[in-house]
């Protein structure tokens, strides 16, 4: 074979080139994207992006009362402490699964069925429970109360 003969079998044409260097990238993509989906990954958690809840306008929420909502499958009970101050607590008593009620006068949440009362830290004050209630971050935006997590 004569070397001329040779060098025309190894050089690409244009087209071939191309066509090499798109099947190399959609490679390399598809290897990232696989890369990418079996690695593991730390959630990007944005403050202003977490799931929240809207209770109520700041006006209609007086100081001293409550208001019990559903969030999804749990029950979140928000107490107004003072003008810019509100504790959201887990609305469920754990020791026996009754919705909880505010008392005013006594500042305190209380089960009905079981009688054990949590202050607004969600700690047990009286009764045969020591689990204490899950917390929540209650807080005003554009004059509406919400909760997150």
């Amino acid at each position: 074979m004569s070397p001329e003969r040779e060098r025309a079998v190894f050089k690409m044409s244009f087209n071939d080139t191309l066509l090499a260097s798109v099947i190399l990238l959609m490679l390399t993509g598809a290897a990232m994207i696989i890369g990418l989906y079996v690695l593991p990954r730390e959630p990007l958690l944005v403050a202003a992006a977490q799931p929240t809840i809207r209770i109520s306008q700041a006006a209609s929420f007086p100081v001293g009362a409550s208001r019990v909502t559903n969030w999804g499958d749990q029950i979140v009970i928000v107490v107004r402490r003072d003008a810019d101050r509100f504790a959201a607590l887990q609305g469920v008593s754990p020791s026996d699964g009754c919705i909880l009620r505010w008392d005013a006068v006594s500042s305190r949440l209380f089960s009905p069925c079981s009688y054990v009362e949590y202050d607004l830290q969600g700690n047990v004050i009286t009764g045969l429970s020591r689990t204490p209630l899950r917390r929540y971050v209650g807080f005003v935006r554009d004059g509406a109360v919400y909760v997150t997590d």
